[in-house]
């Protein structure tokens, strides 16, 4: 049986299917912003608090990320990427980011050429690529660039001519005919692993899943998992899976027109049968009881809500 119930979080580049797991104590701090030039976009998202960035490009774009300046590194895999380094994405391709507190990405986004690369949904991934200086460089522009830009988006979305021509020039060094190779390091097993993990989870989120259970889908010992999930999220398997739940559960009180008119029903739903613990837990990371979330649902309606994934920062074994 899946788990998955999606809602996405709104996203600057249009066509991508993207969602942000909170893992950081207090109310999500994300901030997005785009602009246009020419055939292609540039964007910005930012964060205050830890969490993940998964989700897929859209079918029709290439795109590169990489790290903002004086920001905190996000990593891909457990490893870090910015400065000198980015992420290349051709069409339809996957992505997992973990982003530190106090982070954020600069995101390059153009047509792809015809004929398009053949790509099958989910199947390819991020692409680690070193910069040359120069790509690095006009990275750099823009950058120093940003309040500007953050200016246009901000009023009519169109770039001025100088903020225009830096920003098509970038994207013509960042996406050449020719690139430069990707970096190619083979992942650790226990990385390896995550990704199995994750894909059990995903898909058996509302049965009882215990960490024998997410060991042997990934085929590694308890240690090993832990420290594969400790390096991608910096948090346990068993908490990953305790605290997606509880977040299903708080998507489901919040939607307006549910048909959850009790918190044991939307409980149940997601393998929690010990209500007083999982008042608990709810209250531990949202701050509130689920009562008050489903009783703010029928006082304030509110169409088109973001979804909203929490994660605690805890390796608790509680299925």
């Amino acid at each position: 049986m899946s788990g998955n119930s999606k809602q996405q979080l709104p996203w600057p580049i249009p066509g991508w299917d993207a969602e942000w797991i909170h893992l950081g104590h207090g109310p999500v701090g994300n901030d997005a912003m785009r602009v246009s030039f020419g055939s292609g976009s540039f964007a910005v998202f930012q964060t205050s608090s830890a969490g993940i960035l998964r989700g897929t490009t859209a079918s029709d774009s290439l795109a590169f990320l990489t790290c903002l300046p004086a920001a905190n590194h996000p990593r891909i895999h457990a490893q870090p990427f910015g400065d000198d380094s980015g992420l290349a994405l051709a069409p339809r391709s996957a992505f997992d980011l973990y982003l530190p507190e106090a982070s954020g990405l600069m995101i390059f986004a153009v047509p792809a050429p015809e004929p398009g690369p053949a790509a099958i949904d989910g199947e390819q991934g991020a692409r680690r690529r070193t910069l040359a200086p120069a790509q690095a460089a006009l990275l750099a522009r823009c950058a120093e660039s940003l309040d500007g830009i953050r200016a246009a988006a901000a009023s009519s979305r169109s770039v001025n001519g100088a903020q225009r021509s830096l920003l098509q020039s970038a994207a013509a060094a960042l996406f050449p005919g020719d690139p430069k190779p990707h970096d190619a390091r083979e992942p650790l097993q226990r990385h390896r692993a995550v990704i199995r993990a994750c894909a059990y989870i995903d898909s058996n989120l509302r049965a009882t899943i215990a960490l024998a259970d997410l060991c042997a889908a990934a085929g590694v010992c308890t240690r090993a998992l832990e420290y594969g999930f400790r390096d991608f999220y910096e948090l346990g398997p068993m908490a990953y899976v305790r605290n997606l739940r509880l977040c299903r559960v708080r998507h489901d009180l919040q939607v307006p027109g549910s048909e959850d008119d009790s918190v044991s029903r939307a409980a149940r739903r997601w393998s929690f049968t010990h209500m007083g613990q999982f008042s608990h837990d709810y209250r531990v990371l949202f701050g509130e009881m689920p009562s008050e979330t489903l009783a703010r649902r029928r006082r304030e309606p509110a169409p088109n809500l973001p979804r909203e994934r929490k994660v605690l920062r805890s390796s608790e074994s509680r299925g």
